[in-house]
């Protein structure tokens, strides 16, 4: 190893956010602010991922394509190999395409697996983004900041978010109520009245994700509230419906790229549900 990449190697920062982080959550989005964020680990989130670096460039490498840019959008399930944003003070926003109000991102990325965005059209955002950083902003506010990052994403407004069919939000209320192995699509269907295919179909198109999709991003968020109250790791995965905590981890992971222990740590994370 040469020198240089000795030295960077050593300044590279240890933790995935060594100074901090604020994650914004909902059953329909995330938004994840931090100072720093190195990861190393491929992964291939089931969401579109807008990242913004607010105060610099940050590096990122997709499907072997390397980029060093302020603003990306990488589409659903393309391979991230790794992201470096060191004092980059970077936004990543979580977008769950099949949902109407992101149609336009869909349309946008027109199956580019990632698309090197220019930064000014996001400029108006920095404030919020700002705040939003230090854990200030509130919660509805934030989420008005996915309609903004549309818009200077497409030069399009977003479409408004279509209200749910009765059964559809019958059967995302079930799900929040339910460890992550006790979701039975069978049993979901009998109590909203569906049969199984027509609400799989209307569930996906709804909510923007299939029902086992949404089961695990709630699971997730149930068992990171629990981790905080400081109980064991391997009793709240359980508690909440993952098989082990071995599995746990593989669901933060591939959601993520960082492991639950990680994102439960409230010395580093700080967690804000936008409901």
């Amino acid at each position: 190893m040469s020198l240089q990449a000795e030295l960077e190697t050593s300044a590279r920062p240890q933790h995935p956010v060594s100074h901090g982080a604020t994650i914004y959550y909902w059953s329909r989005g995330l938004l994840m602010l931090a100072n720093t964020l190195v990861l190393d680990r491929p992964t291939s989130p089931l969401t579109a991922t807008l990242r913004l670096g607010c105060k610099a460039p940050y590096d990122l490498e997709v499907e072997g394509r390397k980029l060093r840019t302020r603003a990306s959008l990488v589409a659903p399930r393309s391979g991230r190999r790794r992201i470096t944003a060191v004092d980059s003070d970077i936004a990543l926003f979580y977008f769950p395409l099949e949902m109407t109000e992101y149609a336009g991102l869909k349309e946008f990325l027109h199956g580019e697996a990632v698309i090197d965005l220019p930064f000014e059209p996001f400029e108006h955002m920095l404030p919020a983004l700002r705040e939003a950083m230090a854990g200030r902003l509130p919660g509805s506010i934030a989420k008005d900041l996915f309609q903004q990052a549309v818009h200077a994403t497409t030069g399009k407004l977003a479409r408004p978010a279509d209200p749910l069919d009765p059964r559809i939000e019958k059967a995302r209320q079930l799900v929040d109520q339910l460890p992550l192995n006790e979701v039975r699509i069978d049993r979901l269907a009998a109590q909203v009245h569906l049969s199984e295919s027509r609400l799989r179909e209307l569930f996906k198109l709804q909510v923007g994700a299939t029902i086992g999709e949404y089961s695990r991003w709630q699971a997730i968020w149930r068992a990171a509230n629990l981790w905080r109250s400081g109980r064991k790791l391997t009793d709240v995965a359980v508690e909440a419906g993952f098989h082990d905590l071995a599995h746990a981890d593989k669901v933060f992971i591939d959601t993520f790229g960082i492991p639950p222990s990680v994102i439960a740590d409230p010395r580093f994370f700080k967690l804000v549900q936008c409901q």
